[in-house]
């Protein structure tokens, strides 16, 4: 699992190349984009398992104004999700005060992917998506991608 911030202006240009290669997307992402400097110890799955829990909330993370160019890429390039600045309006889901413990290891189990740490991975992402999605400007695109 990996975060990239890039400028939205080359969220097309990815879409675009993605229609080559998932290597010339990855030069792409690798040339323009920059990793932000948080980084999540935790598998990817464990992050895939947590999307689905805050989708279950209402917190949609894979919609966004780019939703052409999110399909584009991922049709080479895994899971990718495109997140902007007007995914803002999700902080106060995303703040990791406003879970339990409980409530994420049950669904972590539900997810087939249940372990002894799994909460603490569950507000490890949380934390790492609040923190990075209240930093990006108006003109980046938090690139979240598991594969």
């Amino acid at each position: 699992m990996t975060l990239t911030v890039i400028d939205r202006s080359r969220v097309p240009e990815l879409a675009r190349l993605a229609g080559d290669s998932t290597a010339a997307v990855r030069a792409a992402i690798v040339e323009h984009g920059h990793r932000p400097p948080s980084e999540y110890g935790w598998s990817g799955y464990c992050m895939s398992d947590l999307l689905e829990y805050l989708e279950d909330r209402g917190v949609e993370l894979d919609g966004s104004e780019f939703a052409a160019e999110s399909a584009a890429i991922n049709e080479v390039y895994d899971l990718a999700v495109l997140i902007t600045s007007a995914h803002r309006r999700f902080l106060d889901q995303l703040d990791p005060g406003g879970h339990s413990a409980d409530e994420l290891t049950a669904h972590f189990e539900e997810m087939g992917n249940g372990f002894a740490e799994s909460a603490t991975a569950g507000f490890d992402a949380l934390k790492l998506l609040y923190d990075n999605i209240s930093r990006l400007q108006d003109d980046e695109v938090l690139l979240l991608h598991i594969g």
